[in-house]
């Protein structure tokens, strides 16, 4: 089953995500949470409480001085729905293995290299997230990363596209092999909006306008 993450800290987008129905939970970064606090921990029990069994990705920010501390923290919020994000470094693979060890769940961020795929497999993390725009304007990366990451899975490891900009990134993920796509806000709704299927919606709704027949 395909996925969808909004990709914010904001409460505000949060509370219209959910609205949509579209969502399956959210994606948080320490760049997206210091734009609406200054207490990561605090606002994501907060996102928690308010998203009613949805889950929420934490990447630890540095705020709180140790970072494998502040994982451990934002997991204990509710094991059952926080999943850790760590980067794709020697440094963060090294804590995502401590985290997975002990019992958490963890992905593998910043996932700009096949070689993500084999790593995060060979320490037990649930998911990898390549940033699918910057992978298209690094000439580094491959460009169809995400295809790339699938064609080495070789268990259940889910593929999370981020940095997804448009609807067309967003179509091209799920094609290249991404379970899960987390985008912005405004790209959501982009998504949701097809002038064909509003021209449909408007055609049916002017059939019985202004009718107004009590329920049998």
């Amino acid at each position: 089953m395909a996925s969808v993450y909004l990709d914010s800290g904001d409460p505000e987008d949060v509370r219209v995500a959910l609205e949509s129905g579209l969502v399956h939970g959210v994606t948080t970064n320490p760049t997206l949470l210091r734009r609406v606090t200054d207490d990561p921990l605090r606002h994501c029990s907060e996102l928690l409480s308010k998203m009613d069994g949805l889950a929420v990705f934490y990447q630890p920010t540095g705020a709180y001085g140790d970072p494998e501390a502040e994982a451990w923290a934002a997991w204990r919020l509710d094991p059952a729905r926080v999943t850790l994000k760590l980067m794709s470094t020697p440094a963060g693979v090294a804590l995502a293995r401590r985290l997975v060890d002990g019992g958490a769940r963890v992905a593998l961020t910043a996932a700009q290299s096949p070689t993500a795929m084999i790593v995060a497999e060979a320490i037990g993390c649930v998911a990898v997230i390549p940033y699918v725009d910057r992978a298209w304007r690094d000439p580094r990366t491959e460009t169809h990363l995400v295809r790339s990451l699938a064609e080495l899975r070789r268990g259940d490891t889910r593929i999370i596209a981020a940095s997804v900009k448009n609807p067309g990134q967003f179509v091209q993920a799920y094609r290249d092999g991404a379970d899960a796509v987390t985008a912005p806000l405004d790209v959501l709704r982009t998504v949701l909006q097809d002038p064909a299927a509003r021209e449909a919606e408007d055609a049916f709704g002017a059939e019985y306008a202004g009718t107004v027949l009590p329920l049998p």
